[in-house]
């Protein structure tokens, strides 16, 4: 019969653990980022669907000042990356006024490379910005139009008492 392993290996079990140790924790440090790729707190890594739908997420729970703080940061810096236009849009998105919405939509369209799979959820966020811009304009436009209505009626009345002779 041939001897395989030619070895003693009798003793191999307490030199069997501490090797195991060593590539377990040098694997480890393989899988862990870099401090220089890291990202700053709340911005997702990568613009894939997974980081984009947390980011969303996220957002949704911060409390209006702490989104204005957030957004006050992201307006302070000169050049945003694609992770961080992102979350200045989705923080965009939660403002109430058109100026903020057009800046997201903005800030949306200045998106380089996306994920295949993140497209459909960007692209959704840009209807929804586009159509709450124009739903605004509908409601000034409807509002404009009320007021207008509201001087015809008060012209018509005024007309009728004028026109409707006076009894003695």
């Amino acid at each position: 019969m041939v001897d395989l392993f030619p070895f003693n290996l009798a003793g191999s079990e307490v030199m069997l653990k501490p090797v195991l140790l060593i590539v377990a924790s040098l694997l480890l440090a393989a899988c862990a980022a870099s401090p220089e790729r890291a990202a700053a707190p709340g911005v997702p890594q990568g613009l894939g669907v997974t980081a984009l739908s947390s980011e969303l997420a996220r957002v949704a729970t911060l409390t209006p000042e702490q989104r204005r703080r957030e957004l006050a940061l992201l307006d302070a810096e000169r050049r945003l990356d694609d992770a961080r236009r992102f979350q200045q849009a989705a923080l965009l998105e939660r403002e109430e006024n058109a100026e903020a919405l057009e800046r997201g939509l903005k800030s949306l369209g200045a998106l380089g490379e996306l994920d295949p799979r993140a497209r459909p959820l960007v692209e959704l966020m840009k209807r929804s910005l586009r159509a709450r811009l124009e739903l605004r304009q509908q409601a000034a436009q409807t509002q404009a139009l009320q007021e207008k209505l509201d001087q015809i009626k008060a012209l018509e009345k005024s007309l009728q008492q004028h026109a409707t002779p006076e009894k003695p």
